[in-house]
């Protein structure tokens, strides 16, 4: 079915699909389109492609997303970026624009990715959950870059994103570097019990 818009509307539409055509990701959650903070000197921001949202009539949020960083970066820092992201149940919303979309949701397999990607901390007091703050391609990237993101046991470089259930990431820091993430899987560490342990001693949380 045609919609009928005015030339800001068609305009914001041709956007928003030459972009989700280019870098737009889809999974579980929905679709996620990322963009480097600062990165309006050579393309649209996630500002940008919110107010385009907006024109639609598409809700949306924006949230901080980090990519992996750059082979060439010194500081081999995550990139921070800015992630627009529509949920999947509001996608309905985005169909009449872009029609070739409605199959394609349609098709996104049971066990697709999510945008978390969650780990274990443990704490003096237990064990707690927390959520990396990725850009949503993070299941796509090559095992280089996630090296580079950190995403690899750190003592037997298995990739955590496989998420197999005996290798579940844990965020085990060095002493000497307590604000430093570094995950190791389950089967390195015996799945945080020992550094619980070592917590609660240091801390005098009784165990």
């Amino acid at each position: 079915m045609t919609v009928a818009a005015a030339p800001e509307v068609r305009a914001a539409q041709r956007r928003i699909v030459g972009t989700i055509n280019a870098s737009g990701r889809l999974n579980a959650n929905g679709l996620a389109m990322w963009r480097e903070v600062n990165c309006g000197e050579w393309k649209a921001t996630a500002a940008d492609l919110s107010a385009d949202l907006d024109l639609l009539q598409v809700p949306h949020t924006i949230v901080t997303a980090f990519r992996f960083p750059l082979a060439t970066s010194y500081s081999k820092a995550m990139r921070e970026g800015e992630e627009v992201r529509i949920l999947r149940e509001d996608l309905g919303h985005l169909v009449p624009w872009m029609p070739s979309l409605e199959q394609v949701i349609a098709d996104i397999r049971e066990d697709a990715p999510h945008w978390d990607f969650a780990v274990f901390q443990p704490r003096a007091d237990g064990m707690a959950i927390a959520k990396l703050a990725l850009s949503a391609e993070w299941p796509s990237w090559s095992m280089k870059q996630a090296r580079a993101a950190r995403l690899v046991c750190a003592e037997y470089d298995y990739d955590l994103r496989d998420q197999a259930e005996d290798r579940a990431p844990f965020d085990i820091r060095l002493p000497a570097q307590p604000g430093r993430r570094r995950l190791v899987c389950g089967k390195c560490c015996n799945d945080g019990i020992d550094e619980i342990a070592r917590l609660a001693a240091l801390t005098g949380t009784p165990s």
